[in-house]
């Protein structure tokens, strides 16, 4: 529960920032827009080519999300400079919803394979990994577009990209995104631990030390 509330009070902070930057510089947004592209491309080429494929449910809605990315980063490519001051807030919360949802599953898709590897070398190849099952996959894309959604929406709607000295908007957003991301964090924590050591049917394993060694 304190490790996952602190990594989703991280992650809101980093999707919060990531925000801002596209914002501000439009530099940016073509660097994020290349990373969104890439991580996606990423993503999907690894479900379709997996050796064991899993389940095509489970193909099927982390393939959704790939594409999700992907488009995400090429609106990135479209925005324009200073484009956040010639829109309505009600022309921006669309993209903010889209690019929040989109950055929080990229982060937190690529932060579970570095705790499942990190997770498998101290406790073990032996031991449980810390993702292992479909179950567990899935509560992380719901939380994973759930914060991040929020996060966009309360963006938006508050005009954190105006605040150029990140003082009151900023602020403000900040106050009700950290403390989103860490209760999500806390609850993805505690029922991912229940369903870690629940006996499932899928066999989902991301990585493992025997598989890393198999590669070797």
């Amino acid at each position: 529960m304190i490790i996952g509330g602190v990594l989703g009070m991280v992650i809101a902070f980093l999707v919060i920032c990531t925000l801002v930057e596209i914002s501000l510089s439009y530099f940016e947004a073509v660097l994020f827009g290349c990373i969104l592209v890439l991580l996606g491309g990423f993503i999907l080429a690894r479900i379709m080519c997996a050796a064991d494929q899993p389940e095509k449910f489970y193909r099927i809605v982390l393939g959704g999300f790939a594409v999700l990315v992907v488009i995400s980063g090429l609106c990135c490519f479209a925005l324009q400079e200073d484009w956040h001051k010639k829109m309505t807030v009600h022309q921006k919360i669309p993209i903010y919803f889209l690019l929040g949802t989109t950055l929080s599953f990229s982060i937190i898709f690529g932060m579970g394979d570095i705790v499942n590897i990190c997770g498998t070398r101290c406790t073990g190849e032996d031991d449980v990994p810390i993702f292992h099952s479909n179950a567990q996959i899935y509560l992380v894309v719901i939380a994973a577009v759930a914060m991040g959604a929020a996060e966009g929406l309360i963006f938006g709607c508050l005009d954190a990209e105006d605040d150029v000295f990140l003082h009151d908007q900023f602020l403000k957003t900040r106050q009700f995104c950290v403390p989103l991301g860490g209760v999500t964090g806390a609850i993805v924590g505690i029922l991912n631990q229940m369903f870690r050591h629940a006996e499932t049917p899928d066999t989902y394993h991301k990585v493992s030390q025997h598989d890393s060694a198999n590669d070797l």
